[in-house]
């Protein structure tokens, strides 16, 4: 190693020769202490570089360290001559689907309910047992005479004896057979109720004839509605009767009660006697609140006690904004104990770090099962942020996956703060905003599969956009894509009304059909839960429960392809996975050959005994045993790789064998198949090829699949199922994981998909599908409670031209171009700033700072808020003043100036904190600017309507917008300070427009100053 690699590697990581999966001998070179981005079209080899090569490679070595017992602890297949420079690793993968446990929520998953345990355990009082009223200081009940035990954090988890609901065990709901799911609608007869009901339920002969013989002889109406039966009736479906009546099924006579269906659906359940059983019951299965605990999970005693006057459900049900704010609160005012003030301040800290990712509309309780992919992902980052640690390797596959464009400045800014805290972060990204923003940028490719495993391009972002031979920088500075709507005129259409679920409470939509319908909307908003609301009405609809929905006469199927994490198992293949290993079987076993040689289909599998290859069990792969070592995989010496015996190789369909065959990419395997007429196999092979995924082998392991093509495959593995006209589709997310270049795939078959007749409606955020849709649902206008509102329901330009939402919003912003392409870097400042603490301001790149379409900042009134008092007691008491001189200082680096009296009092009290807010005032605010000039300091927030940001910073409420800085620095002038902001995020009402001061000059009512005055060199404040 020459000394030129040697001093490289301290200050980069090296990869070289890397050939792990469809790597072609890359070698990579990555700076450390920076923002990475690796992109790439979906199959490229980005995951098999960044996640299966440098991660893996980088776990073992760590873990190594730490084991006496094995030199080698990583589980990744990788391929490489050398790899030098690594740091300890941390990953956040994509783990859809990968919390089941209807326990865990998200206050159990990030850490905050032990916490908070803790904190009720050593500052609540205990009530007393018997009567739950107040006990004394020495735990004495003076109306019972009753002690009672102090309280520890036992007594606050519903998985511990101590305080767990007995009632419910801690779970905090009930399971029990509903009523509303067993007549869904009353209007139907008992006979339509008798016959819409699940095979294997209460529609079993026995049960419905015995039920027939009671309507018969107490005189009720099999013809007659539900709900115009009378209450004896009602109560007798429900729960039959003690009446025995003789009933002949197959010849054979036997006595049976009516137990009811309520009565019969409980037996049933209680005495099946496997899973499937029991599942033939869950559609009239519903949860309800447990009655002793009231959902709260725990007992009664544990229930009232309080801390500051709220109970422990009470922060559990809390939005984290408010529960930290009244945290906040009660430590600024002394309200709680000294013994927990330490760690009140640790969950403010790490709640505060939830809400920095846009989260704060989450509550502890909720159940991590409920959460949106977005949510999931920005909730394990959240975690991430709060460890503070320095000197890592962070590794994130695909961060904003499933966010809105709204929510991906927090990741960014969120990313920033794990470089700037000293750490290289390393991204697997296709967001066009995230690459944009990346330090340096490494490019797989230029196609995917066997055509990438190249590196493209290596740089900064900058030097990408000029790069000729780059998919993403033709993806970048591509316009929008056309499409040829359909447009609402003439159009059939579908209305649907009370869809609720979760946050979604009584909402309509209106849908054309055969037309591509996008559901928009922040991550968290309810998009998914009224989707899911609407593929449950259309499923009874069409089952003849109609009553919510109108036009249901033109669909005859709906399909609803949830976004799922497909079998990763090393025997799935892509042509078991589709559907079409069987027929490839018949079709070697239908040959001359084989019939000659009496084989069957089952020798042309690598699954069963008898054709297969034994030495290798038909994996084509032999496991060496190194011992001490991790155990390699090395090519079967017995079949060559070929995973099959001899015999069953020998035999050929139009001069080709078995593992020839599924040695074919899916594109030659088309063709192939084409010829010889095998109409089903050919059928399956288009779509994959349609989807771009033609370059894949028939053979490969879905195992080694990226998570683009494993998207794909399952979107392509649904329509396999369906392909009838009159169907309507629901994705989720479709565009998750696809590089910008593959989207125009998808966009393909959708077109092929309503050419034939058929309807789609996706949840969607790629703005680029999005922009190209027939009809947009956008459901907002927030997360959590503050949205589950369908906020609009019509074209995309009319979203665009009139909608205030983020969607709108964002959408007018990408339609014109001004996210198409990062902008070049600014130039340098004339001299570089430093921080309060002496340190150089590290240039970072951001969107442009506008406080309008075409308004730049100096043209607004801003009034720069903070929080006063000490640091380091967690008070938020509201500080602002009025500033004249707000200014981009440059676009590029992100960094804001204004000008603030050197003597300002208000500004004195802002600076020693990390955070401020600029808030831009409208038309409507000039008196609250006036105001805020002209009042004492400390009387400025006395009538002023105010909210917390994410850092909890006060900020005006229903100003123009805002800009959350953190302090990078200041300057003396004269009398003045420039002070400058590092900015974190923004936001903007576009209906507003910003308070033009164009006219006042230098000087204002306001109490602006000048801002002429020569500076102070070597001065800071």
């Amino acid at each position: 190693m020459n000394d030129d690699s040697s001093v490289q590697g301290h200050g980069s990581i090296v990869l070289e020769g890397v050939t792990t999966h469809n790597l072609r001998s890359v070698d990579v070179t990555l700076p450390k202490g920076k923002f990475i981005v690796a992109a790439g079209v979906s199959g490229s080899g980005k995951s098999s570089l960044i996640i299966d090569t440098l991660f893996e490679h980088s776990k073992s070595i760590y873990l190594g360290a730490l084991s006496s017992k094995s030199l080698d602890l990583g589980d990744g297949d990788y391929q490489f001559d050398r790899i030098a420079g690594i740091q300890p690793p941390v990953a956040l993968r994509q783990r859809d689907g990968g919390y089941s446990n209807p326990r865990s929520t998200v206050g159990t998953l990030t850490g905050i309910d032990g916490l908070y345990r803790m904190l009720f355990g050593a500052a609540s009082h205990p009530v007393c047992p018997v009567c739950f009223g107040p006990t004394g200081s020495d735990l004495l009940c003076s109306d019972c005479g009753v002690y009672t035990e102090p309280h520890s954090a036992q007594h606050f988890s519903p998985n511990r004896r101590e305080g767990k609901c007995l009632h419910c065990d801690g779970v905090g709901e009930l399971v029990g057979f509903s009523l509303d799911r067993i007549v869904p609608d009353p209007s139907r007869t008992l006979k339509e109720i008798w016959d819409g009901a699940d095979s294997g339920t209460f529609a079993v002969p026995n049960c419905r004839k015995v039920f027939e013989a009671m309507a018969q002889d107490t005189g009720i109406p099999l013809d007659r509605p539900f709900a115009r039966l009378t209450e004896e009736q009602r109560e007798r479906v429900l729960h039959g009767s003690d009446t025995v009546y003789s009933i002949k099924l197959s010849k054979v006579t036997n006595d049976f009660r009516f137990e009811g269906i309520l009565g019969f659906l409980e037996r049933a359940y209680r005495n099946a006697s496997s899973p499937a059983r029991r599942n033939a019951f869950a559609n009239y299965l519903a949860r309800e609140a447990c009655p002793a605990c009231e959902g709260g999970r725990l007992r009664t005693e544990s229930l009232m006690a309080t801390v500051d006057g709220r109970t422990f459900p009470q922060f559990q049900r809390d939005e984290l904004t408010d529960s930290t704010a009244r945290l906040r609160d009660a430590l600024a005012k002394g309200r709680l104990p000294g013994q927990v003030r330490e760690l009140a301040k640790e969950i403010v800290k790490q709640c505060a770090n939830i809400a920095q990712v846009g989260l704060g509309h989450l509550q502890l309780r909720r159940p991590v099962v409920t959460l949106s992919g977005g949510e999931l992902q920005r909730l394990l980052l959240a975690q991430h942020l709060a460890s503070d640690l320095t000197g890592v390797m962070y590794v994130l596959d695909e961060p904003t996956a499933g966010l809105h464009d709204a929510e991906t400045d927090d990741i960014i800014a969120s990313l920033r703060r794990l470089r700037d805290l000293g750490n290289t972060v390393i991204a697997i990204e296709h967001d066009e905003a995230v690459i944009s923003a990346a330090d340096w940028v490494v490019e797989l490719g230029p196609g995917a599969g066997s055509r990438g495993g190249e590196v493209v391009f290596e740089g900064p972002v900058a030097e990408l956009l000029d790069h000729p031979g780059s998919p993403t920088a033709k993806a970048l500075h591509s316009p929008p894509a056309v499409r040829r709507t359909a447009g609402p005129d003439g159009a059939e259409w579908l209305d649907v009304r009370s869809l609720t679920r979760n946050n979604v409470e009584d909402q309509s939509v209106r849908l054309p059909l055969r037309a591509l319908t996008c559901v928009t909307g922040v991550s968290g908003a309810g998009k998914s839960s009224l989707v899911a609301s609407l593929h449950e009405k259309l499923t009874d609809a069409l089952k003849g429960a109609s009553g919510d929905v109108e036009g249901i006469k033109h669909l005859d199927h709906v399909t609803y392809v949830e976004k799922r994490p497909i079998g990763r198992s090393s025997r799935s293949t892509l042509a078991t996975y589709i559907g079409i290993g069987d027929h490839i079987r018949d079709a070697f076993a239908g040959s001359e050959e084989a019939v000659e040689q009496n084989l069957g289909r089952s020798e042309f599998s690598t699954n069963v005994v008898g054709g297969r290859c034994e030495a290798c069990k038909g994996l084509g792969l032999a496991e060496v045993d190194m011992t001490l070592f991790r155990s390699e995989h090395v090519v079967c010496p017995e079949c060559d790789g070929r995973r099959f015996q001899a015999h069953v190789l020998q035999v050929r369909l139009d001069g080709s064998s078995i593992h020839d065959v599924l040695s074919m990419t899916v594109e030659d395997a088309l063709a192939w198949f084409d010829r010889l007429g095998h109409t089903k196999i050919v059928k399956a092979l288009r779509v994959l090829d349609e989807f771009g995924l033609g370059y894949l082998p028939l053979g490969s392991s879905t195992a080694t699949l990226s998570g683009g093509e494993a998207q794909r495959l399952n979107l392509a593995g649904e329509l396999n199922k369906q392909h009838r006209g009159g169907t309507l589709f629901i994705f989720d997310e479709p565009t998750r994981g696809l590089h910008p270049a593959d989207t125009r795939h998808l966009l393909a078959l959708f077109e092929r998909l309503i050419a034939s007749g058929n309807t789609i409606v996706a949840i969607e955020h790629n703005l680029r599908v999005v922009a190209v849709a027939d009809w947009v649902v956008d459901v907002g206008p927030g997360a959590g409670r503050a949205g589950g509102k369908v906020v609009h329901c019509g074209t995309p330009e009319e979203l665009r031209a009139s909608g205030t939402s983020a969607s709108a919003l964002h959408l007018r912003r990408a339609l014109e171009g001004s996210t198409a392409a990062p902008a070049r870097p600014a130039a340098p400042l004339a001299s570089t700033p430093t921080s309060t603490a002496g340190r150089p301001v590290r240039p970072e790149p951001a969107a442009l700072l506008r406080a309008g379409a075409d308004d730049p900042l100096p043209s607004a009134v801003a009034v720069v808020t903070g929080c006063g008092g000490d640091a380091a007691d967690g008070g938020v008491t509201p500080r602002g003043l009025t500033v004249a001189s707000l200014t981009t200082v440059s676009e590029e680096p992100a960094l804001i100036g204004f000008l603030v009296k050197a003597a300002s009092s208000s500004w004195a009290s802002i600076a020693p904190r990390p955070h401020f807010c600029v808030n831009i005032l409208s038309d409507e605010q000039a008196d609250l600017a006036r105001a805020f000039a002209r009042t004492r300091p400390d009387q400025r927030f006395d009538d002023v309507a105010w909210a917390a940001t994410a850092d909890g910073c006060p900020r005006i409420e229903g100003a123009f917008g805002f800009i959350e800085c953190r302090a990078a620095g200041g300057y003396r002038l004269g009398d003045h300070i420039l002070v400058l902001g590092r900015v974190l995020r923004t936001g903007t009402d576009g209906d507003r427009r910003p308070l033009d001061r164009g006219e006042l000059g230098n000087a204002s009512a306001y109490g602006w100053m000048a801002a002429e005055e020569p500076a102070e060199t070597g001065a800071t404040p």
